[in-house]
């Protein structure tokens, strides 16, 4: 399965989620720990420094051995802290008492995550900027470049590519920023002991959770969130609509390099794309990963959002789904991200095949704007009675369009060539489509920089 899951990941997230990577933010949770209680006059200065000494040995733990025991414990913290307190008692015997204390297995655990989605939410925040600039440069370059648009998968009034990447560049900014504001509100520490009230360590205890949260550079919250499951669920979907947004891009650029259209490319490069079979197939790769991922990434969410249905102060067999459910979100999200950013950075655009595309069409594509203009000469009905036939006409005789509505006996000498002209104009068409195109390519100068700082900030190896 590890070689299947690779096909689906990068290097450098798969990274983040390792058994080791867990246990090594689980390790930084129980050393802030123990750092913080001491500081409270909870546990002796010695044993922390004790266990903080042994945290910051994670080599001196068997990693698999405790993942074994975990299947049975239910929980990876059980056989963790038994681990880790083995190796503090090798140390100074009686500083193993103080390790967890007054925590419980869902402290540990969750806060190792949140420590994990930050790291794993800088990845994606990186390539969501890069895959940005690189729509954006493609909207800059192709402003003036025509081509179809295509609703119901029919051919429509024509519209430039540089205004089709800008709407994919509006989404993904859309989706960015949202992404960033569901990983700002699960920044938090999970705190509260074995109840979530901190029964245990009394009023101590919300000073104890602030302290550690501070340490680990994340949030303390006013009340105790094992049960409340709505910070995860909401980063979940967050990540899936991401994955649902980029399935759109990569579902249009497979759409436009069928032999039939031949609009768009993706880049070349040994080893892509190509055929077990047919020597001569060109396969959408990168756009095949994009689509996967829109596909795969939904119910993922949807198990976090049932997460939410969890029984009492403690859910049974719920809270700890999180981590493997955005495990896998993280790395599907940021496998589609990397195709993407290398496909777009590399897309090869023909605007001669864009051009025979929209000459093929004969003129029809402009029927909306042309009913317009005889609807307002002649009446709406003469005017969308004259269109319909004509399209018909221009379609099965290769006539365009407006020479065949300059023939018309009752159009013909009541509306100019010119005005006629400028109803099929691709160029009017641009204009319209170039505005929009200038407003997205405006607002996303602004929204990279917000976009980039959440891309900067304290190291978050968990190694």
């Amino acid at each position: 399965m590890l070689s299947i899951r690779a096909m689906f990941s990068t290097d450098a997230m798969r990274a983040l989620w390792t058994d080791a990577s867990v246990y090594a933010a689980m390790l930084r949770f129980e050393a802030a720990l123990a750092h913080t209680q001491a500081g409270l006059g909870m546990i002796p200065p010695a044993a922390a420094e004790s266990i903080q000494a042994v945290c910051a040995r994670p080599q001196a733990f068997d990693w698999a051995a405790i993942s074994a025991e975990a299947r049975k414990a239910g929980t990876a913290a059980i056989p963790f802290i038994k681990a880790l307190k083995q190796e503090v008692a090798r140390l100074a015997p009686a500083h193993a008492a103080c390790v967890h204390y007054g925590s419980t297995s869902q402290d540990v655990c969750e806060t190792a995550l949140a420590l994990q989605t930050r790291a794993a939410l800088r990845l994606v925040h990186a390539q969501l900027l890069d895959l940005g600039d690189a729509l954006a440069a493609l909207a800059a370059a192709h402003r003036r470049t025509a081509m179809l648009a295509r609703t119901l998968m029919q051919p429509a009034a024509p519209v430039s590519f540089g205004w089709k990447a800008a709407g994919w560049l509006d989404a993904l900014a859309r989706c960015a920023a949202a992404l960033r504001d569901a990983g700002e509100a699960s920044r938090v520490i999970q705190f509260g002991g074995s109840n979530g009230a901190c029964s245990a360590l009394g009023p101590q205890g919300q000073d104890l959770a602030a302290g550690v949260a501070a340490m680990l550079g994340l949030r303390a919250t006013a009340i105790a969130w094992q049960s409340a499951r709505d910070r995860l669920a909401r980063l979940g979907n967050e990540l899936a609509l991401c994955c649902a947004m980029l399935g759109k891009i990569g579902r249009d650029i497979s759409l436009l390099m069928q032999s039939e259209v031949g609009e768009a490319f993706e880049p070349e490069g040994a080893g892509r794309g190509g055929s077990s079979a047919m020597p001569h197939k060109r396969n959408p790769m990168a756009s095949m990963h994009m689509i996967d991922a829109a596909l795969r990434a939904p119910p993922l969410a949807l198990a976090l959002v049932s997460d939410m249905n969890a029984e009492q102060e403690r859910g049974l067999g719920s809270w700890p789904n999180a981590l493997p459910l955005l495990a896998d979100l993280f790395m599907l999200l940021d496998n589609s991200l990397s195709m993407a950013v290398e496909t777009l950075r590399g897309l090869r655009v023909s605007p001669a095949a864009m051009r025979a595309n929209l000459a093929r069409q004969h003129g029809v594509i402009h029927s909306e704007s042309l009913g317009m203009l005889l609807g307002r000469e002649l009446g709406a009905d003469t005017g969308r009675r004259i269109v319909d036939a004509l399209c018909r006409q221009a379609l099965e005789t290769g006539v365009d369009l407006d020479e065949l509505v300059l023939r018309h006996p009752e159009v013909n000498g009541r509306i100019s060539a010119a005005r006629i002209a400028q109803a099929c104009s691709v160029e009017r068409c641009l204009d319209a489509a170039d505005t929009q195109c200038a407003a997205v390519l405006a607002q996303w100068s602004v929204r990279r920089a917000d976009l980039r700082a959440h891309t900067l900030g304290a190291d978050d190896s968990l190694s």
